[in-house]
């Protein structure tokens, strides 16, 4: 009975086949495929689509790669006219949904549908995302890729060396250590830099883009010790955004940019005297107000960089680099910056202010009742060009923007009032809205007035 089961089966497998291979859909046909950079503002995706019955739907799948918490899946819709051959066009413009950075790997593929209700998927292809202007070099360790142009090759090398610097620095006073190569882009200057990218400070010096593993900056022409140390500082910024990767926790912004300071190593002469006087003048800001954004007014920028390299040097120096890296971790498994001390080390924020002061000999924290306000994050240091996509930024060499407050003394910044238009434009309303009201009680008035005189007739 069993063998004549299968005899069975397999007559009816002989039979189905041949109507599976007649009804299979022609596979699909996509001819000049390809992606046009108008950079850094638009990437145009173009090909020729052709199919046996007319095109009645067409869905452009693209994306980038990056770090991220889920699949990323953009579509669009491009706009044509059935036919069995299609020229099909679409433009992802930038300059509406954000940057990417300079080095980003975008990839594609076409969705489309026929009238006999055929469905194909093309191959999906990929480019980088770079400017074809200049002559792009590449030179390269395991863990590291330097780009650049117009500089010669013991240039990039002087980079590549720093990077891998940086890389031993943070593994040794952090444990941070990376799985992917990062790609470095070095501009010849800061012009060029800001020319790659869209809606950056116009003092950016370096920026670091952890979720596509990318660095970019500028070349001060100058300074070689600060081209350097940009390097590693921004190469930082990508091994911290690695390893405390999480959809739902946060790094505050002193230890981010402390660990980035401190891979440098020990402050220049004129952080140190500033971070010094504020010590001895009693000015220190509180650690709670630098677990946001940083100030943008130039010394309390300039203090809130030194005070982050001096807390963390506190932290590594007392504790050892195997504390550092618990805390990163309990942050990554997002736990609020406040358990993870006390996690690790036993304190919370006030404790570690308490603990650190008492180390430099600073005067000990003003206790109040009050809670201690929350600064508005400004962008020192961070910036976020790209839509959604956190990332850290260098400024260039002793430049730190002034404030956009009128605020010469110092003090925290006073908010205006609003917008002159606005306020014109609530006042018409608010008498358009006046006028009405009149006449409806005018209109009231007359009726009852004609009733009665109605009546007395």
């Amino acid at each position: 009975m069993r063998i004549k089961t299968t005899l069975l089966l397999l007559l009816l497998l002989a039979v189905v086949a041949p109507i599976q291979t007649a009804f299979a859909a022609p596979r699909a046909d996509v001819q000049d495929d390809q992606v046009t950079f108008d950079f850094p503002n638009t990437a145009t995706f173009s090909a020729t689509i052709k199919s046996d019955s007319n095109i009645t739907s067409i869905t452009l799948e693209y994306g980038n790669e990056q770090q991220t918490c889920g699949e990323v899946i953009a579509k669009a819709f491009p706009q044509f006219d059935p036919s069995t051959t299609v020229q099909a066009e679409w433009t992802w413009d930038m300059r509406q949904s954000g940057s990417l950075p300079p080095g980003s790997k975008i990839w594609w593929r076409w969705h489309y549908q026929d009238e006999s209700g055929a469905e194909f998927v093309s191959e999906e292809k990929s480019t980088i995302w770079l400017d074809d202007v200049h002559n792009w070099q590449t030179i390269s360790s395991d863990d590291l890729r330097v780009h650049w142009y117009e500089n010669d090759e013991a240039f990039a090398q002087t980079m590549l060396d720093a990077g891998t610097e940086g890389l031993r620095r943070n593994k040794d006073q952090a444990g941070l250590t990376i799985d992917v190569p990062v790609d470095i882009y070095v501009y010849p200057n800061y012009d060029d830099m800001r020319d790659a990218i869209l809606y950056e400070p116009s003092w950016t010096g370096g920026m670091a883009f952890s979720d596509h593993n990318i660095v970019i900056m500028g070349v001060s022409a100058s300074d070689s010790t600060w081209d350097k140390n940009t390097v590693i500082h921004e190469l930082t910024h990508v091994l911290v955004g690695h390893f405390t990767f999480s959809c739902i926790g946060t790094v505050p912004t002193w230890l981010n940019e402390g660990l980035a300071m401190f891979s440098e190593g020990d402050l220049d002469s004129h952080m140190q005297n500033q971070l010094d006087e504020a010590i001895k003048n009693d000015t220190l800001l509180t650690v709670r107000s630098l677990n946001g954004g940083f100030s943008e007014l130039p010394d309390k920028a300039n203090l809130s960089y030194s005070q982050s390299h001096s807390i963390v040097n506190f932290l590594i120096d007392t504790y050892g680099q195997d504390k550092m890296t618990e805390m990163l971790t309990a942050l990554r498994d997002a736990k609020p910056i406040d358990d993870a001390l006390v996690e690790v080390y036993g304190f919370d924020t006030d404790g570690l202010e308490d603990e650190w002061r008492q180390a430099i000999g600073a005067a000990p924290r003003a206790v109040s009742a009050l809670p201690t306000a929350q600064p508005t994050p400004t962008f020192i240091p961070t910036y976020v060009p790209v839509s959604g996509a956190p990332l850290a930024v260098t400024p260039t060499p002793y430049v730190i923007p002034t404030s956009s407050f009128n605020d010469t003394n110092g003090s925290d910044p006073v908010t205006s009032g609003p917008p002159i238009a606005l306020t014109i434009i609530l006042v018409c309303v608010c008498g358009v809205m006046l006028l009405l009201i009149l006449v409806i009680i005018l209109g009231v008035v007359l009726r009852s007035q004609n009733q009665k005189a109605g009546k007395n007739g």
